[in-house]
């Protein structure tokens, strides 16, 4: 844990963002946040951000009556885990980053859902008086109410479960070493389709590529290289693969003057990863876009 404390997204003085864009509201922690991406501000998502408000405000209107119950009842371990959860949050935010801040308000979610149900399905369940008595009316309109928190929240959740872009099945740390050794590129990276198109590849290479101009491709449908790449990545192990992947446009003239053999060579092999080095770029202005740091996080547009 000591070790730990010094991971960048933890440094109040560093960028403290990871895979975020920003702060992450802490009305997320009520459940209802139709959309995919929990980094989206509402409105930016395919929802209108009217959909957003009326959720909020339908969760933190039986939240408050939630915890008025609570109170009533004395319900004093859900009050004191609600308590600790918010002074929590309050720390991360006022001297974490937002990343702690987005951890503080997922330990509350499930308390606050908690304090939000349990009132209402207690009340659901009580025995009552005659018909058209008050409290009578109450166990009538809890379950309602309950039935819509669960139907809308759990909607909410399989939007981000269905969107979730988990990345590929296996990982290794190569692709991190290579963007210390590319920097800034340009670099032209050729993945398998399955990665690309199953395993939300795009945004991962963009992640573990950012900072640099990258260009991203499958390895099926490679083409010509583009202008002004120096370095070419390839997933297959053997850097031959990689090389007979591209092919240099027509009219492509090497300089006699520089005295190293092929203009591709493989640099550095470490499967299932290959970085080959291009010694004589094709002339041209690079068509590889930067990868900023929010938008290697927030990977392809939308």
């Amino acid at each position: 844990m000591i070790d730990f404390k010094r991971f960048e997204t933890f440094d109040p003085n560093g960028p403290g963002l990871g895979n975020l864009f920003g702060q992450v509201s802490p009305f997320e922690a009520l459940g209802i946040w139709p959309s995919g991406d929990f980094r989206l501000a509402p409105g930016d998502g395919a929802v209108p951000a009217v959909g957003y408000y009326l959720g909020i405000a339908f969760a933190l209107a039986l939240f408050v009556y939630g915890l008025a119950q609570l109170w009533r009842r004395r319900e004093n371990a859900i009050l004191a885990g609600l308590g600790a959860a918010v002074l929590a949050y309050a720390a991360a935010r006022t001297v974490g980053t937002p990343y702690t801040a987005a951890k503080a308000i997922e330990i509350a979610a499930p308390l606050v859902g908690l304090a939000i149900l349990l009132p209402l399905l207690a009340e659901a369940c009580r025995f009552s008086g005659p018909i058209g008595h008050k409290s009578d009316t109450r166990r009538l309109v809890a379950p309602a109410a309950a039935a819509l928190f669960v139907a809308a929240a759990g909607v909410c959740s399989l939007l981000a479960l269905a969107n979730a872009p988990v990345g590929p099945t296996a990982y290794s740390s190569t692709l991190s070493d290579f963007r210390k050794l590319v920097g800034a590129g340009p670099t032209l990276v050729l993945a398998s389709p399955r990665l690309l198109e199953r395993e939300h590849g795009i945004p991962f290479l963009a992640w573990e590529l950012r900072g640099g101009r990258v260009c991203i491709r499958s390895a099926e449908d490679a083409g010509e290289l583009p202008p002004g790449v120096r370095f070419l990545i390839t997933d297959r192990a053997e850097a031959s693969n990689g090389i007979e992947s591209v092919s240099l446009p027509d009219g492509y003239v090497e300089p006699t003057a520089d005295p190293r053999g092929s203009p591709i060579e493989a640099r550095v092999v470490r499967p299932p990863w290959a970085l080959l080095e291009i010694h004589r770029p094709v002339p041209g202005n690079s068509p590889c876009p930067l990868i900023a740091e929010r938008q290697a996080r927030q990977g392809p547009a939308r």
